[in-house]
């Protein structure tokens, strides 16, 4: 298949979302006067990555996820704080993380060349904005679809509705979208009725029973078939 069109998942895939998240958060504590080590890191992680879970399936919206995550973790750490001015001022610090993924540049330079580059990401508007800005990436994107502001998140059948009809002469047989999460892209690319390719550098098992047309663990696979 030749495609023209490529949706890409930043998070966990072009931009190393775990650097950004583990600089803000330890910053944010640290800001505040919050002691904490990798035991408080791993607490926050599970309560995030619940909720994000929740908010994939539909279950809880956007707001709940961002102003529920640190009133959930301030409660099992046993002190008090205001987790909705906290989750401001990570999502400040978090908006500064520009960490790139390996070969994300070089892979990305060969592929704006060629193809006609969307980013479609869950998370919060002005935060995706920034670290896109600061990195540098959204020089090679024709354009930047966030969840926050489509109103609808991946892997929603709505979210791909809103990017398909905002791309001009949009041909759905010609795209794939790539991305590192079975829940939130493949899932995504499954129910859109477009190409997936799993990025997977830890080599998970597939949890999930989706079509995955590639499957690679470095960026720079995606050269060999792009």
């Amino acid at each position: 298949m030749e495609y023209t069109t490529l949706l890409l998942d930043m998070d966990g895939t072009f931009l190393d979302f775990g650097a950004a998240e583990r600089s803000a958060f330890f910053r944010a504590m640290d800001n505040n006067g919050y002691e904490a080590d990798e035991g408080t890191y791993k607490l926050y992680s599970r309560i995030n990555h619940g909720l994000w879970e929740a908010f994939e399936r539909g279950e809880i919206d956007k707001q709940t996820l961002l102003f529920t995550r640190f009133g959930r973790l301030f409660e099992s750490m046993g002190v008090e704080g205001d987790g909705a001015a906290f989750e401001k001022e990570y999502q400040l610090l978090l908006g500064e993380g520009h960490e790139l993924m390996e070969d994300a540049w070089e892979v990305l330079e060969y592929l704006y060349k060629k193809y006609d580059l969307y980013v479609v990401t869950n998370g919060v508007e002005a935060t995706q904005r920034s670290r896109l800005k600061i990195s540098g990436i959204e020089r090679f994107m024709k354009d930047i679809f966030v969840s926050e502001a489509v109103g609808y998140q991946k892997p929603q059948i709505e979210f791909f509705d809103y990017c398909f009809a905002h791309i001009d002469g949009f041909e759905k047989e010609k795209a794939m979208i790539i991305g590192d999460s079975l829940t939130s892209d493949i899932q995504g690319g499954n129910n859109a009725g477009v190409a997936c390719c799993w990025f997977n550098p830890s080599g998970k098992e597939r949890s999930l029973e989706l079509r995955i047309d590639k499957e690679i663990k470095s960026l720079k696979e995606l050269l060999q078939f792009l």
